[in-house]
């Protein structure tokens, strides 16, 4: 069984990154992880050298699922509610923004993973060998993984010196390295880091973080194979759109507890005692 991590650029003609674990007993070893993947064919060309035909599970940071031209998905509303306080929420996915950034090969690849045999769905029965793929958000999957009070800002933006860049990424780096510690554990990511941050920038510094992310991808969907939604929520509709990632009980108290696109089963238990003191009020009401 394999559990790959896809960081997809929107155009083809930004890096890609692509990191591929396969599971040894109770460990998954990671056995590659590369960036600067241009095409959708180039992906395909890694998938089949390691993978094959055999299971794989496959997690994808990219919209797969946007039906709307220019109005926003619901799932994106919620992850914003839920993760906005840790500075993760999401910019609104639509065709017509996508669309501008060359967002179409987004949908090509999910064609193309399709073709090679792989099923396009957000719901998984946990350690079961399957082949199939679905989105998701490396910075919400870190929150919840790792506990974090805010997102880590690595990634350039606007007035983000390298040296704050460079802290991050160390912060990064050690919490992929504890992965080895985790359940399910992930082994081999040292091997993969940069021996000194500092000594990247510019589109070199771009690759390494394509390749970090696809890492944590990768975590992610070995993360969702073992445990499901005891442990990762399924937020949206796989028609609607929708993201997977790690999730905890205390995330999933900012939800409306009657909202009907978050599946995850602490939240379900949640709105349960919530439904079930307010049919004893009404009871008491009436007698």
């Amino acid at each position: 069984m394999y559990a790959v991590g896809i960081d997809l650029a929107w155009s083809p003609r930004n890096g890609t990154g692509l990191a591929i674990a396969e599971k040894k007993r109770s460990a998954w070893v990671v056995r590659e992880a590369i960036s600067d993947l241009g095409t959708n064919r180039e992906i395909l060309e890694v998938l089949q050298k390691h993978v094959g035909g055999r299971p794989a599970i496959v997690a994808i940071d990219a919209p797969l699922v946007v039906p709307f031209e220019k109005r926003g998905r619901e799932g994106d509303r919620l992850i914003t509610k839920l993760f906005g306080p840790y500075e993760a929420g999401v910019y609104p996915a639509t065709r017509f923004y996508l669309g501008r950034y060359g967002g179409k090969r987004i949908w090509d690849l999910v064609a193309d993973l399709e073709r090679t045999g792989f099923r396009h769905d957000c719901h998984i029965v946990p350690e079961k060998p399957s082949r199939q793929f679905f989105e998701t958000y490396p910075h919400a999957a870190t929150v919840a993984l790792f506990g974090l009070r805010k997102t880590l800002k690595y990634k350039t933006r606007q007035g983000r010196t390298y040296e704050t860049r460079w802290r991050e990424f160390r912060k990064l780096e050690s919490l992929l390295r504890g992965l080895a510690r985790a359940r399910p554990a992930m082994v081999g990511v040292s091997d993969l880091l940069a021996g000194d941050v500092r000594t990247l920038r510019g589109g070199r510094l771009k690759a390494y973080e394509d390749r970090l992310d696809a890492i944590l991808c990768a975590y992610v969907a070995a993360y969702y194979w073992t445990w499901g939604t005891r442990r990762n929520a399924i937020i949206g509709t796989l028609e609607g759109g929708y993201i997977v990632t790690p999730m905890t009980p205390a995330i999933t108290k900012r939800a409306p507890p009657e909202t009907r696109i978050l599946t995850y089963e602490g939240f379900a238990a949640r709105t349960s005692e919530r439904t079930k003191r307010s049919l004893i009020s009404d009871l008491k009401n009436e007698s």
